[in-house]
């Protein structure tokens, strides 16, 4: 899940403008989303965390 969270977080800072979907997202967010995107899609792949970031809407 550390994976999924740290994902997010890092693409959500690097991002220039970061998606709507991802703009007031905090630290407790963060968490859940990675439990979430674990249940849903699986361990953290390379594939798993490009589908994860698709359904924030980056590019």
């Amino acid at each position: 899940m550390t994976l999924y969270h740290e994902v997010l977080e890092a693409a959500t800072v690097a991002a220039d403008p970061s998606p709507d979907s991802v703009l007031e997202l905090n630290e407790q967010d963060f968490d859940r989303i990675a439990y979430e995107m674990h249940g849903q899609l699986g361990p953290a792949t390379p594939s798993n965390l490009n589908r994860m970031l698709e359904m924030f809407q980056f590019p």
